[in-house]
């Protein structure tokens, strides 16, 4: 277990700078081939968000969700969102898709989840002022807190990072647990507090197992972070941190026991 997680750091520490290089790149390769190249993601994103705020006041109204407006939360909540949505649909990908590089003896190929998921960050970094703007315009800013706003998007990478490693592991040697993953995935946006919000959830049980995913530590941070100016229940973040350190031994053995075989498997 151990060996597992030296291997895995010293990787990372050793092709730190071949790791944002290549993740540079691939966030240039993506959209190379199309006009409006990487403007396509952020044309994306306003088009969903767009959707989703026109049917959030056909079916709801314009009703204030935890004291803000529902633009404003509908905002906070979806853009990180869409950087983790695309870590675990692409990220998660990122070994299965890269056969050629696993074969080469010389290629770090435990560093291949870590550059899907910068890769992502530099595609879609410009998104986060999305919500700087919105904030903006509906008056909000007076309440961003600079240093949670930097702790969250620390938070929300670390999270990406250490489950990237799980999951690129296990799909890349397991095709039912890829068909599983992807059919979790169309409905996990339903299971966070992006377009409802937790004054809704009265029972206990429920509200628990819905705050089990760490992914809603961070959406409720980045709101936080820019309108409610305060830092989560102590016991949560522990919860959090706890996960992530699991994810990444989990993470760490898995890429350390199965880098050999992907060429099999895949």
């Amino acid at each position: 277990m151990f060996s597992s997680i030296r291997f895995v750091m010293k990787e990372h520490l050793h092709n730190g700078a071949f790791i944002m290089k290549m993740a540079y790149m691939d966030s240039r390769k993506q959209t190379v081939r199309s006009g409006l190249g990487i403007w396509w993601t952020y044309f994306r994103d306003l088009l969903f968000i767009g959707v989703f705020i026109v049917f959030r006041m056909l079916i709801a109204g314009n009703v204030k969700m935890c004291g803000m407006d529902s633009v404003v939360y509908l905002v906070t909540g979806m853009i990180p969102w869409f950087f983790m949505n695309d870590v675990l649909n692409q990220g998660g990908m990122t070994i299965r898709n890269n056969r050629g590089i696993i074969q080469s003896i010389h290629f770090p190929v435990v560093t291949l989840p870590s550059i899907a998921v910068f890769s992502i960050l530099i595609k879609r970094c410009l998104s986060f002022l999305l919500i700087f703007v919105v904030c903006i315009c509906f008056g909000y800013m007076e309440y961003f807190h600079l240093g949670l706003f930097l702790y969250y998007m620390l938070a929300m990478i670390c999270l990406m990072l250490a489950l990237n490693l799980v999951t690129t592991a296990i799909i890349a040697i397991s095709d039912d647990f890829r068909q599983m993953y992807e059919a979790l995935l169309r409905i996990m946006i339903y299971t966070m507090p992006i377009l409802w919000d937790f004054s809704r959830v009265k029972a206990v049980l429920p509200n628990v197992l819905l705050r089990i995913n760490p992914m809603v530590y961070v959406i409720k941070g980045f709101r936080d972070a820019f309108v409610l100016g305060h830092t989560q229940d102590g016991l949560y973040t522990v919860y959090f941190w706890g996960c992530v350190g699991i994810l990444f031994v989990a993470g760490s053995f898995l890429q350390y026991r199965m880098k050999r075989y992907y060429a099999d498997f895949i």
